[in-house]
Parts: structure tokens; sequence; C-alpha cells
């Protein structure tokens, strides 16, 4: 049975965070062993940037961005003391001749091409860990992912084929895990059925160890942090946080389908399914103990969580007769919110209204308001921040909502959440 070990971008955009991951896959590489890993840094960030000047025609600063990313990369190399020579820095080169090509294609579907940029993160990512861990002597089989992820066509957030990823998997890594090879792969990225390139949405790296860890058996995810583990609530925001140390796969479904950032929101599915143990564990101090996540519930209401979504939008829907908001009118939002691909994060209705909290993009309120406004009367507020609480007191919905206006308030026995303006 393998470890998965799944490293984020935030931990390897240097020399000192890759071989920090190196000293940890040496300490436990005598057992078989998977090893995900992110885009470097904020690369993501830059391939989304990078594919905005491309469609805005802004071939200057296009240019200027590319090469910085592309001179960021080669640097990383040279730092990790990779040779000019290493096939690795000829094959990255034609990566980034092929990210260029790709940036002055014109792409008819915005999330097909958004799904081809980004993906070169992942790649530029894995070909340097790769040529690294052999380096430094690591019996290492780099398989690209969207050589074993199968998934639809939904760009951007792809939903997996899992009776072709589990062929592929069981075809690709099974056998060089029985080698005692570490294999390496890349979080995020996919391919549909017609080999493109597809991803599973955004911080979706989780999910893929999620994914490898259910079909190959594995005994445990561990999933690498520059925090001491999952905390109750983010400490830039609330300096009193403390580290979880156990919580249930229920409770980390609620945690992340709330908005917490530690955790992608599908990586628990998969691994609860088989009772697979999920820890969170500190890149900085790995001797330190990891939040465990199980089975166990018995933990959960000891500690209150809290999570703060920024940069919300409050779009308020009615209709223009007064009547009520009923199913056909709620199909022709859904539609529009869909085809949008705005992700829900509360939703409220009475008699004849109906409001949808949703994260800020003008672009795409714009476009969904278009589409709703000849049937529904529109209205919506932006720059407010939704502000969830797990296992709530009065006391602190008080102190937590004091001097601040609240718009909107949905509350369960164990959750509140508050729209309020900061």
């Amino acid at each position: 049975m393998p470890r998965v070990f799944k490293f984020g971008g935030a931990l390897l955009q240097n020399a000192d965070g890759i071989r920090r991951m190196v000293s940890l896959i040496n300490e436990f590489q005598c057992e078989p062993m998977v090893v995900v890993v992110s885009a470097i840094g904020k690369t993501t960030n830059a391939l989304e940037e990078l594919y905005r000047l491309s469609r805005s025609k802004n071939n200057v600063q296009l240019q200027e961005k590319y090469f910085q990313l592309k001179q960021q990369h080669i640097r990383l190399a040279e730092t990790l003391e990779i040779k000019d020579s290493d096939p690795m820095i000829h094959s990255l080169e034609e990566d980034f001749r092929q990210l260029w090509d790709a940036l002055n294609i014109s792409y008819r579907d915005w999330y097909k091409g958004y799904d081809h940029i980004v993906s070169f993160g992942e790649a530029f990512s894995g070909k340097i860990i790769k040529s690294f861990l052999a380096s430094e002597g690591i019996p290492v089989r780099f398989v690209d992912a969207q050589s074993i992820i199968m998934t639809d066509s939904r760009y951007t957030n792809a939903s997996v084929n899992w009776a072709m990823t589990q062929k592929s998997v069981e075809a690709r890594l099974t056998p060089a895990l029985g080698n005692k090879e570490v294999v390496l792969t890349q979080g995020f990225v996919a391919a549909d059925m017609l080999a493109i390139t597809t991803t599973l949405g955004r911080e979706g790296s989780d999910f893929t160890a999620a994914i490898l860890a259910y079909i190959l058996e594995a005994q445990e995810v561990c999933i690498w942090k520059d925090v001491p583990g999952l905390m109750n609530a983010d400490p830039r925001l609330f300096p009193n946080a403390v580290k979880l140390p156990h919580v249930s796969y229920n409770e980390a479904i609620e945690l992340a389908f709330y908005g917490a950032s530690v955790i992608h929101p599908k990586t628990i599915q998969p691994l609860k399914k088989k009772g697979i143990l999920l820890k969170v564990c500190s890149f900085f101090n790995p001797q330190s103990e990891p939040t465990l996540i199980d089975a166990d519930e018995s933990d959960d209401a000891k500690i209150p969580k809290f999570i703060v979504k920024k940069n919300q939008a409050l779009l308020s829907i009615s209709s223009r007769d007064l009547s009520f908001m009923a199913e056909e009118s709620m199909k022709k939002v859904f539609t529009a919110i869909s085809k949008n691909r705005f992700h829900v994060n509360l939703m409220q209705n009475s008699a004849v209204s109906f409001s949808v909290i949703v994260d800020e993009n003008l672009e795409k309120l714009e476009k969904t308001t278009r589409e709703l406004k000849n049937s529904f009367i529109l209205k919506y507020n932006t720059g407010l921040e939704l502000l969830t609480i797990r296992h709530y007191s009065d006391e602190l919905i008080k102190e937590l909502s004091a001097g601040k206006q609240i718009f909107l308030t949905q509350k369960t026995r164990t959750t509140i959440q508050l729209l309020l303006q900061p």
C-alpha cells in the first residue's frame, strides 16, 4: 500500500523548497510512494495573466511577462545545479516555445484555451523536479498526469472518468511502484477522451492526490503545507487561530464546501469511501504532529471554525410581475449562472425574489445580468465578504459582526453564514 505525498507550488517556488521536498521523500523512500506536485510558485497566476494579455493583443506586455516566467524557471534549474547538458533543459526550452505558440492561437472556446495555457505550469515543474530527483540518486518514474487522469470535456472544472482513469493508473503506476520507484506526477491537469488538456478546478492538485490514493488503495495521503496543519481560521485574519489536531471526513467536507482554502473541496469524498487517512503536514516542521482526517466525528464540535470569503457579490433577482419565483423562473436563473461558470457560495429565496452570493467577477456578472434582464428585475452589490462559522455561539456572532452591515443571514444548527459589508 503506497503513500501519496502532495506538494503545493508555494513550497516549491525556490531551490530550498525543492531540496526540502527531496529530504522528505528520502525519509520515506523505503516504502512505495507517489508524489504529486503543482506548478512552481505563482506560475498558474502568471499563465492566467499571459492568457489575458494574449486575448487583449497587448503584445509588448505579453512578451515581457512571458520572458520573465521563462527566466524564472531557467534560473531555478540553474540554482539546482541542473547542467545545460541535461536533456531536461532542452525539453524545458521546447515547452516554452510551445507555450508561445499556444499564446498566439485564437481560441473559439475560452475555457478550452485556458486549460491549454495554464497546464504548462505543471509541465515545467514536473520536468524540473524529475530531473533534480534523478540527480539526487532517487529512483524516479515520471508519469504525465494527462496520460493517467481521464475526464470529460468540461474545461476548467472537468469530472473524472473513474473507469478509464483506473485502467490508466493500474497500467502506468502499479508496475513502477512494484519496482520500488518513486512515481512523480502533476496535480490539477488531466485530459479528455480525445487527449485534449483539461483541468480539475483551481487548486485541484489535492484532488489528484485523492484520485490516485483511491485507485491505488493507499495507506494515507500527506498534503504538505506551509502552515502547522489544518487551522480553525486563516491566521492572517484571526491572530488567535489554532491548529485542529483532528477532524472527521464530514467536517473537512463541510469546511472545504464553505471555502476553507487548505483542502480542495473534492478531495475528501474518494478518501472517505475507502477509509484512507488524510494528513495535513507541516512542510517546515515535519516532526510536528499533523492534522488527522478520518471517520471519527467526536472532536468536530470542540473548536469553532471560521471561514471568510472576500470579494463577494450579491445578485438579487425578482420577477417583473411580482409572480412567484417558481421552478421555471429558477431554471432560467441557474441556466445563466451555469453557462457563465459561476460557483454559488450561498443562495436564499422568498416568494418573489431570489438571492445568490458568488465570487466577485464583474465580467461574469455583466454577462449573467444581460441574459436575465428581460425576464427579471436585477440588482447587485459588490465588495462584500461572506463569513461562515461552524459550531457557532451567540457571543461569536455578536463579536464578529459588530459594526458591520449584515446583508443576509443563513443559519442551521451547526453553521451560520453572514454576508457583511467589511
